[in-house]
């Protein structure tokens, strides 16, 4: 460590149009992690490193860590600023929650959208979820902020990598027709990195031309 900056970058090895790349991304740049981002276009580049042809894959110095979960999991330790992991049993229950249906029901989804087969009988409803989580928390702590938690957490991160590839395969229609949701979408994007850095983390999200071009950009705050 030099100060409260990491001394080093990790390497990310990844694809812009990977979902769960990009859940990596906006992580690090909450936590103040800088990034080189290496383009991978299969698992089986990092076999030797990953046994199983997980990815994307995290180096970091001596260690090598793979599986989504497990890499945003070491972001949040490693960086800087609060964890993005609710300290209440209820609350991160519902992170977990909503977590999982970004990721099993949303994701597979919204990279569909991309090649213009979504089903959008299961986005309706994903969606309808959410928007009624935001409008009618459960749980008076929920209520206190604009995000899934109340308070920033990993959800908005599964969440928003997914609403990230569905704006830009022109399905943005599914946040801007749910007022709660639209309302949520605008601060995520708006939101300045956990750990105090001068960034705004949804920045960091591959673009369409980086989709398009398969371009994967560093996340470079003090060291890249």
């Amino acid at each position: 460590m030099i100060g409260d900056k990491l001394a080093s970058a990790m390497q990310l090895y990844g694809n812009p149009s990977c979902i769960d790349t990009a859940k990596c991304l906006q992580t690090a740049g909450e936590k103040g992690v800088d990034i080189e981002a290496m383009l991978i276009n299969s698992g089986d580049e990092v076999k030797a490193d990953s046994p199983l042809s997980s990815a994307p894959l995290l180096k970091d110095q001596n260690n090598t860590v793979y599986g989504t979960y497990a890499i945003m999991s070491y972001l949040d330790d490693k960086g800087f600023g609060p964890s993005l992991v609710p300290r209440n049993g209820v609350i991160r229950a519902v992170m977990y929650q909503y977590a999982h249906i970004a990721t099993d029901h949303v994701q597979p989804q919204a990279a569909a959208s991309l090649k213009g087969s979504a089903d959008e009988s299961i986005l309706n409803t994903a969606f309808d979820l959410l928007e009624n989580l935001l409008t009618n928390p459960p749980d008076p702590k929920l209520g206190k902020g604009v995000f899934i938690c109340g308070e920033f957490s990993l959800a908005d991160i599964h969440w928003m990598s997914c609403v990230n590839v569905l704006e830009a395969s022109g399905k943005g229609g599914l946040v801007s027709s749910r007022a709660k949701t639209s309302e949520w979408c605008a601060a995520v994007k708006d939101h300045d990195s956990t750990s105090k850095e001068a960034v705004k983390p949804y920045t960091f999200l591959p673009t369409k031309e980086e989709m398009d071009s398969n371009t994967l950009r560093n996340v470079g705050i003090n060291v890249v």
